[in-house]
C-alpha cells in the first residue's frame, strides 16, 4: 500500500511538470494570437512567449504583456504606452471617454460579465458588456 502511494505521488509530480510553463516561438502560437498581435501591436516584436496547460503569455518589446486562454482568446492586456483601445467594444470606449476623459487605459482584463479596467490615474473600473459602469475605486 505504501509503494502504491509513492508511485501515485511520483506520477502526479511528473504529470504536473508536463504542464509547466514552456517557452514558445511566435511562429508556433495559434493563428488567432498571431493575428491579434499583428492587428493591435503592428510595429512591435514579440520578445517572449510561453505556454502552460491553460494559457499563453507574451511580452512585446514595447513592454506590453498579453495573456490568452488556451484557445487563443485574449484574457488580459497591460500596456503603459499606446494601449490598443480598439480591443474593447465601441460602447465601452464611449463610456470611458465620457466618464474619464483625461485618463489612459493601462490594463484591461476580461471578467465573466464584462471588463476590469485600470486607468493611468489608478482608477479601477468594473464595467459590464453593455457599457454600464458597475463600480469604480481608486487603487492606492
Amino acid at each position: 500500500m505504501k509503494s502504491f502511494f509513492i508511485i501515485l505521488s511520483l506520477m502526479i509530480v511528473s504529470f504536473s511538470y508536463c504542464y509547466a510553463d514552456m517557452v514558445v516561438s511566435f511562429d508556433k502560437l495559434p493563428n488567432n494570437i498571431k493575428s491579434f498581435v499583428k492587428t493591435y501591436f503592428p510595429s512591435t516584436v514579440v520578445m517572449f512567449a510561453e505556454q502552460d496547460y491553460n494559457e499563453y503569455k507574451i511580452r512585446i518589446n514595447s513592454g506590453a504583456e498579453i495573456e490568452f486562454d488556451i484557445n487563443g482568446a485574449w484574457k488580459e492586456v497591460k500596456s503603459f504606452q499606446n494601449f490598443p483601445i480598439e480591443i474593447l467594444p465601441k460602447n465601452i470606449i464611449k463610456e470611458l471617454k465620457k466618464q474619464f476623459p483625461s485618463a489612459r487605459i493601462i490594463k484591461v482584463e476580461r471578467i465573466w460579465n464584462g471588463y476590469e479596467i485600470k486607468l493611468s490615474n489608478m482608477t479601477e473600473i468594473f464595467i459590464d458588456n453593455s457599457g454600464k459602469i458597475k463600480k469604480f475605486e481608486y487603487d492606492n
